[in-house]
């Protein structure tokens, strides 16, 4: 016979509570009642007010039972373990409350049904024998039990709405990471986020303030860094350090404050100007006061000044390479930013402009917050000026002279330009253009005709040929469905490499490009010598491009220049200097400050260079240009380069004597040989 849970107490004892819990956690001790209770039972009252007790109604509402379904040992509690419900508490000498069912098991030695026992002081159900134990209060253990339950429940429901409440009414994070999204969203610019964690904030959006205190700042960067944050109540206080980057070339830091209060469990951001900067009020701006150092000068190799008036009347035409120094229009002023102002001195064009800051230094500089009227209310900060850095070129004035001397003589009217490098080193020695206005020579692209066979020639070199090898030379030759001719239908028939270069033979290089080359060797000689290569002179310029070509009359015309390849006097005297030295080397104007992104340079092969200067030398002596009268050591190549409708042409001639390569280039004057050259020749025997 199994017994009702106990937990090792006896359930007159009134058994345990919970598994062990002591019955007086839930409610007070009473003083014991006695068996003969002053509320006997009697038949009209049940014995339970809400749920009598009946043989097809459970005997007790955790554990139903019926008569069909008796308690099997597996169902009935063990002296250890518990029964799955809350026990019924009693008081010494009261009965049960709890009447039991057929079939159900209660406390030792009591019976109710068939077969059934309960324990001392239970009453049974109708047609059941009780066992030990007088009268008691019908009903009371049930109210005491249910009585328990709610006070159970009350306190669980207690516990969680007290918790529920709290997280309802808890702030939502904390001044720091406000203030730290507020500022990283104000360094990146991000304005729209910022209106989202402030208050006071502006119609307009933070955005209009923001940007205003930006702009009269001239800013160019801006770093912030949260400090220490302190928090009293339901506002807090967040430190932070800025550091400004100014068009002037300052860096004003100063340390900040943004007021943070708590409203509606968040903390916000308390706008007001003063969170730009302590001192700014609303209707302030702050404004700059500049005073500019004396400008900084563009120096020659030799140091000379090359915006000094001596300089300028002999070479009027370097002024394209240095730029003017002139009164800041509003529009300038405005592109430059703050604290530049309409007035102020500001390089245009050449080195000026593109070296501005370093020329210019910085300024004395006030940052000011002014009011309406602007009325000075406070100076936020103050530098001091730092005078200009001098830009020093590779200009060589003795060769600059010369050839500003032979430019000013030539004999025509065209714009003629010319430019000088130093193979040893690619340093631009001369730039000479007449006239001035756009810098032609640096920056022009115009065909370079025949000047293109040293490219050409370099790729046969490179597949094999030599001065010496036989080629034909006929007068004219159709490749591609286009005819292509010598100038003046010269006809030569087999002849020499070196012969057809010298005379500049256009139907032998169309047909060899042709024959043996193809668009991707030509393209890949053009890249040798600097083509469509990024120019690191120290200012704006263009080297040559080269369009790599796939048809058959398109390789022809690129052969000999005539062609999609472009070309400018700079390109072209780098060219000549890079089989002089034998070293293609990009071309270099500006010496200090060196350039940031310095030019590659690379060897040119001997097989090359063993071709290429007996023929050009062939040119001077025995070819286009032995009629102008070059002085001994000059090598080089004629070029007449046919532009529009090909009814007219540009001259060229490229060369190098010694350490000094040049490229003289005259628009639209026709034959290379009797436009360019008497120019180059004369600026040779100028030095």
């Amino acid at each position: 016979m199994s017994h009702g849970s106990t937990q090792g107490r006896p359930a007159g004892d009134g058994g345990p509570v919970g598994e062990g819990w002591p019955e007086d956690w839930f409610r007070p001790a009473r003083p014991a009642q006695p068996a003969s209770s002053a509320q006997p039972a009697s038949p009209a009252q049940p014995a339970s007010p809400a749920q009598p007790a009946s043989p097809a109604q459970p005997a007790s509402p955790a554990q139903p039972a019926s008569p069909a379904q008796p308690a099997s040992p597996a169902q009935s509690a063990g002296p250890d373990e518990p029964t799955g419900r809350l026990p019924a508490l009693t008081q010494p000498g009261e009965p049960s409350a709890e009447p039991t069912g057929p079939g159900q098991h209660s406390g030792p030695g009591q019976h109710t049904g068939p077969g059934q026992h309960t324990g001392p002081g239970q009453p049974s159900g109708p047609g059941q024998h009780s066992g030990r134990g007088g009268p008691g209060r019908p009903g009371g253990h049930r109210r005491r039990t249910v009585l328990i339950v709610i006070t159970a429940v009350a306190l669980v429901i207690g516990l969680a709405g007290a918790g529920a409440g709290y997280l309802l009414l808890r702030t939502k994070g904390s001044p720091q990471q406000t203030a730290a999204s507020y500022l990283a969203d104000w360094q990146r610019g991000g304005y729209p986020a910022m209106d989202k964690i402030s208050v006071n904030v502006p119609r307009s959006g933070l955005a209009t303030p923001l940007r205003q205190a930006a702009a009269d700042l001239g800013q160019r960067s801006l770093r912030l860094h949260l400090g220490p944050v302190a928090a009293s109540g339901g506002s807090a206080t967040a430190r932070y350090t800025a550091a400004v980057g100014l068009a002037s070339g300052h860096t004003w830091t100063y340390q900040g404050r943004l007021q943070l209060v708590e409203r509606k469990q968040r903390w916000w951001v308390s706008w007001s100007p003063a969170a730009i900067y302590p001192r700014l009020r609303a209707g302030q701006r702050f404004a700059l006061h500049a005073v500019w150092p004396p400008r900084a000068a563009i120096l020659a190799a030799d140091g000379s000044e090359l915006s000094s008036p001596s300089v300028i009347s002999q070479s009027g035409s370097i002024a394209l390479l240095t730029g003017n120094v002139v009164a800041a229009t509003a529009a300038q002023a405005k592109a430059l930013g703050a604290p530049y102002q309409a007035g102020d001195m500001i390089g245009q064009g050449g080195i000026e402009q593109a070296y501005q800051a370093r020329l210019a230094g910085r300024p004395s500089l006030a940052i000011r917050i002014e009011g309406p009227g602007h009325r000075v209310d406070a100076t936020a900060a103050r530098f001091a000026a730092t005078p200009g850095r001098p830009v020093q070129t590779s200009l060589n004035m003795r060769v600059q002279m010369a050839a500003s001397a032979a430019v000013s003589a030539a004999r025509t009217s065209k714009p003629v330009d010319l430019v000088a490098i130093q193979p040893s080193t690619g340093k631009v020695l001369a730039v000479v253009e007449r006239p001035g206005g756009f810098d032609r020579a640096l920056a022009g692209i115009f065909p370079p005709g025949s000047t293109f066979k040293v490219i050409t020639a370099s790729a046969l070199a490179k597949a094999g040929m030599r001065p010496a090898n036989r080629v034909q030379c006929p007068s004219t030759v159709t490749i591609g469905g286009r005819t292509f001719h010598n100038d003046n239908n010269e006809h030569l028939g087999t002849t020499s490499l070196q012969t057809a270069f010298a005379v500049s033979c256009n139907s032998t290089f169309a047909m060899l490009a042709y024959q043996r080359l193809g668009g991707a060797a030509l393209a890949s000689m053009a890249t040798t010598f600097g083509f469509n290569s990024r120019a690191s002179l120290g200012l704006p310029a263009t080297l040559g491009k080269f369009t790599t070509p796939h048809q058959p009359v398109d390789v022809a015309a690129d052969a000999f220049g005539q062609g999609t390849d472009l070309v400018n006097p700079l390109s072209q005297a780098s060219v000549a200097a890079a089989i002089e030295s034998g070293t293609w080397r990009s071309p270099l104007l500006v010496t200090s400050p060196m350039p940031h992104h310095a030019g590659r340079s690379h060897p040119i092969s001997p097989a090359i260079l063993g071709t290429l200067r007996p023929m050009m030398r062939s040119v001077v002596t025995s070819g286009t240009a032995a009629g102008v009268g070059f002085p001994p050591g000059v090598y080089g190549k004629t070029g007449t380069a046919q532009y529009g409708t090909g009814t007219h042409s540009h001259g060229w001639f490229i060369g190098y004597r010694g350490d000094l390569a040049f490229a003289v280039l005259v628009e639209g004057g026709g034959l290379g040989a009797g436009s360019a050259g008497p120019v180059a020749n004369a600026f040779l025997r100028g030095l």
